[in-house]
């Protein structure tokens, strides 16, 4: 007799839901606004440093918020967090085609559109998907931040529009884009597999890794059902949260730098904005090189091991790019930036589920995200504020290849993790 096919797992349908949000996000958000960066300057007249402080506003509050956030989402769920968020961000979008000044890119930015799109991504997705995998968690957090380098290469896209369209008409468009795209999306997302009769990676019975060691250790964390992991408060004490947290901040104040900059930089050395957004999808689509294979990599040879040799290789790729004088140099700079900074991104939120467990996922990375928003605020800032005091970005990114070296020591300075 013939045997019934196997379903999906449904996580993996969680992860393609979240993949297209992640992917939209980015075109539009964090890659597709340098499209619009110089397109503002040049219309109103802003300082570089002074746009950019808006960026680096809402890197603070997004740090702020990621504490919150990861309380919400362990409480109430990923989805309701999407859905609100989706809905903040398309009117933010709308409303930010109607500025008239700094001060209201200001409020609308900040206040709308980095609190929706907050809500609505990482710290809620990546909750979610370190929910429904433990096996598989690299594999799974691989392939969901390709969703990024997808979007990154839809920047062309943005970019085409801008040049038929204008930017006010831009904005609206990806308004109601987010809408339209987002809500029937966000509503495939669950919380956890126990609530469906389910166990991560669709195992049958619950799998030894998760079945932490130390079992006649008085500390070992503590148990509820299959969510094992650290509670907020041990978490807080251990040195692996402030370990990875001051890793990553820098990581994060380097690649919000690169990403915030890079179309400007390849203007300035003499080429078209379409040749810039070229670069910057180019960026999007070689990391996913890194995305993918720093998520195998992750499982196979542990992800303390990924984190130190991704970093490692952002910092090279700094030291190229300070010295990058025409388009070739760039295309290097690609080659080697892109699949670290996919590498990295991948391992995030994957290592911190080995060192931190399933159990306050969400919270615990909340609060880590609050200790890594000072790299994403400063990033930005530093880089504009360098280059409007030196006329180019060399200083900055040696800074920058020097702070990823104290990354690398920092992440090969972590004991083996606990939940793995």
């Amino acid at each position: 007799m013939k045997q019934p096919a196997k379903k999906i797992f449904y996580g993996w349908w969680i992860v393609l839901a979240s993949f297209l949000i992640l992917s939209f996000t980015s075109m539009t958000g964090s890659y597709g606004l340098s499209l619009f960066y110089k397109r503002l300057i040049d219309y109103f007249g802003w300082s570089r440093t002074a746009l950019a402080g808006a960026i680096s506003l809402s890197r603070l509050e997004t740090g702020f918020l990621a504490g919150v956030e990861g309380f919400l989402v362990d409480k109430f769920g990923a989805r309701r967090m999407v859905l609100i968020g989706i809905v903040l961000s398309s009117i933010g979008m709308i409303l930010l085609s109607l500025i008239q000044s700094l001060l209201a890119f200001y409020l609308v930015f900040v206040i709308l559109i980095t609190f929706g799109r907050s809500l609505s991504s990482m710290v809620a997705i990546d909750t979610t998907i370190a929910n429904w995998f433990i096996r598989r968690r690299g594999t799974a957090f691989g392939l969901l931040r390709t969703a990024v380098a997808v979007g990154a290469a839809g920047v062309i896209i943005v970019a085409w529009f801008i040049d038929q369209y204008g930017w006010r008409t831009t904005f609206v468009a990806i308004g109601i884009a987010t809408f339209i795209l987002g809500i029937p999306t966000a509503l495939v997302i669950r919380h956890r597999p126990e609530h469906y009769g389910l166990l991560p990676d669709g195992d049958s019975e619950l799998h030894e890794v998760e079945q932490s060691n130390n079992n006649d250790d008085e500390n070992a964390p503590k148990e509820e059902g299959s969510d094992i992991g650290m509670s907020v408060m041990k978490a807080l004490k251990s040195k692996p949260f402030w370990t990875l947290s001051s890793g990553f901040g820098i990581r994060i104040m380097v690649t919000s730098a690169a990403t915030l900059h890079a179309i400007p930089l390849v203007e300035d050395i003499g080429y078209s904005q379409t040749m810039a957004a070229a670069v910057l999808g180019s960026m999007g689509m070689v990391s996913i090189i890194g995305r993918l294979g720093g998520g195998l990599l992750n499982d196979y040879i542990g992800t303390k091991r990924v984190a130190v040799g991704s970093v490692c290789a952002l910092a090279i790729s700094c030291v190229i790019l300070a010295y990058s004088q025409n388009i070739w140099h760039i295309w290097i700079f690609v080659a080697v930036y892109a699949p670290s900074y996919g590498c990295s991104a991948a391992t995030m939120p994957a290592i911190k589920g080995d060192y931190f467990g399933r159990l306050n996922y969400g919270s615990i990375v909340g609060l880590s995200g609050m200790v890594q928003m000072a790299g994403s605020m400063l990033g930005p800032v530093f880089a504009a504020y360098v280059f409007d005091t030196t006329g180019d970005y060399r200083f900055a990114f040696l800074t920058f290849a020097v702070l990823l070296s104290i990354s690398a020591a920092l992440f090969a300075s972590l004991s083996p993790p606990r939940y793995r």
